[in-house]
């Protein structure tokens, strides 16, 4: 606890912790397009469900590094009319130019996927030849720079105690004061 002095106010009593915290310092969108072509026993594609698995991240100077894998979820009617699943998972790596940034271990990387978007062909599966199914990713992967830091709070504030340093309000008689 220490105390602060002020012209304006009276003597306070403030108690004050240290935090740690981030800081932020910069964020930018990368966008990452993915196509493959795979083949698949379908006459018609459901849905495709992509999402972000797995990722690792690198600071360079004026750059950040993002590497990682995409699941595809692909739902589809095969050639007996059945809905079938099927799992694909695709590498992929990213850079994103950040003008001033500088490899520090004080700083703390972020990543979110905005929205990630499957466009597709279906070349369907004829008698016995199998189709083939070509696609298209499109991701944003928004990624945000923050710096680790130790701020001091002020986590209480008390009043000097007026009873100690005031006169007494009342006199009492035959009492010499």
């Amino acid at each position: 606890m220490s105390v602060v002095y002020s012209s304006s106010a009276p003597q306070l009593y403030v108690e004050k912790e240290r935090i740690n915290a981030l800081i932020h310092r910069g964020e930018k969108t990368g966008q990452l397009v993915l196509s493959s072509v795979t083949c698949i026993n379908a006459v018609k594609i459901d849905r495709i469900k992509p999402q972000l698995l797995e990722k690792r991240v690198s600071l360079f100077k004026n750059k950040v590094i993002i590497s990682g894998t995409i699941q595809k979820e692909i739902f589809f009617v095969d050639t007996e009319n059945r809905v079938r699943y099927r799992n694909e998972k695709l590498p992929f790596s990213l850079v994103v130019d950040f003008p001033g940034l500088e490899s520090d271990r004080k700083l703390e990387v972020q990543t979110h996927l905005l929205d990630a978007r499957v466009d597709y062909v279906l070349y369907p599966a004829r008698h016995c030849l199998p189709g083939s199914l070509r696609q298209i990713v499109v991701a944003h992967i928004l990624v945000v720079i923050a710096e680790k830091r130790q701020l001091e709070i002020v986590t209480r504030v008390d009043h000097f105690p007026r009873a100690l340093s005031a006169p007494p309000l009342y006199r009492a008689k035959g009492c010499a004061y």
